[in-house]
């Protein structure tokens, strides 16, 4: 590790820019040329009631998917080597990777899995991270100016459900090109700036991740000509999640992931609501994830879409910023 090497001779501040450059230069050259072992994009069809065969998602068909795993591995080492490691920080960076792989594997997966496999996986590891977590913090947190500790069992069962939400949430925005990059950046930059104190070395994660996905955008900004792929999106989810864990701010999720709740946690709320009431008319004329709704609906072009919920994210991270420092 060269943190220990560097810590000697260099602030931690700059050790985590040095972090985030080299992440970000590394990350650029291999999005330029993608592994040749990386997916590719099948496409996705459906049959017209004549019998044609139609693609859905035009020009996703035939780019390089999947580059969430070398992204990943890139950001997971560069934080491994260049950040001060402790035993709590290798066992979310293991979860991470794990993460990562289940959803390479998703993603080259000839048959996608289940719902009831993603389902099990991501409890799982909703579940080891809530325990790691537990064991080094406790159960205290933070919501504006009031400290609450929480029983360890209610605690557990939260923090179980945001990780899971976060992980799906996420997913479901990666729906069109540059959207759910785009808003990570500004949601881990965000994160690094308003809870910096408060999230340790967890705050130079955060920007090495940062940095590793606007490298990334420079080739999946549309047109793109790379994806992430579950590999990706799910391990954005995942560690969102653990950020609002370790900042002791957890609600602040509430605020910062709202763009990633609406577009992507209401096709879940949608479909889980249809399911138990067996109302197939529930919110039928509106599209879920909602970025489809806006291009396929209202014929609203990717770049328009990506800029709006950018915006908004930035507006919700501004409101944020503003009520946690006025509870200080």
């Amino acid at each position: 590790m060269l943190y220990g090497l560097l810590s000697k001779v260099l602030a931690d501040r700059i050790i985590i820019l040095i972090a985030s450059i080299a992440a970000f230069i590394v990350t650029y050259i291999l999005m330029a040329r993608p592994p040749e072992f990386l997916p590719r994009d099948g496409g996705k069809f459906v049959f017209t009631p004549d019998g044609k065969k139609i693609e859905v998602n035009k020009g996703s068909s035939g780019k390089v998917t999947g580059v969430g795993l070398i992204f990943v591995c890139i950001y997971l080492f560069i934080s491994f080597l260049f950040l001060p490691v402790s035993l709590e920080f290798v066992l979310y960076l293991i979860l991470s990777a794990i993460m990562m792989i289940t959803g390479y594997l998703d993603d080259t997966s000839k048959a996608p899995w289940g719902e009831l496999i993603k389902g099990i996986l991501d409890f799982v590891l909703a579940l080891a991270a809530t325990i790691v977590f537990i064991k080094f913090n406790g159960t205290d947190v933070v919501l504006l100016k009031m400290h609450f500790h929480i029983p360890v069992v209610l605690y557990a069962i939260l923090a179980v459900a945001l990780i899971w939400a976060s992980i799906n949430v996420t997913n479901c925005t990666d729906g069109v090109d540059g959207l759910c990059g785009s808003i990570s950046v500004v949601e881990l930059f965000a994160f690094s700036a308003i809870f910096g104190l408060d999230l340790g070395k967890y705050s130079g994660l955060a920007l090495v991740l940062a940095f590793v996905l606007a490298a990334y955008l420079g080739f999946n900004w549309n047109p793109s000509s790379v994806l992430m792929g579950d590999a990706g999106s799910r391990t954005i989810g995942f560690t969102l999640a653990l950020l609002a864990m370790e900042s002791r701010h957890p609600f602040a999720f509430l605020l910062l992931s709202s763009v990633f709740i609406f577009d992507g946690g209401m096709g879940l709320f949608k479909l889980a609501f249809i399911r138990v009431t067996k109302k197939k008319d529930f919110l039928s004329k509106i599209r879920f994830p909602f970025h489809d709704h806006l291009r396929k609906n209202m014929g609203w072009q990717i770049p328009k879409i990506v800029i709006m919920f950018v915006i908004i994210e930035i507006v919700m991270v501004v409101i944020t910023g503003v009520i946690v420092n006025l509870c200080r």
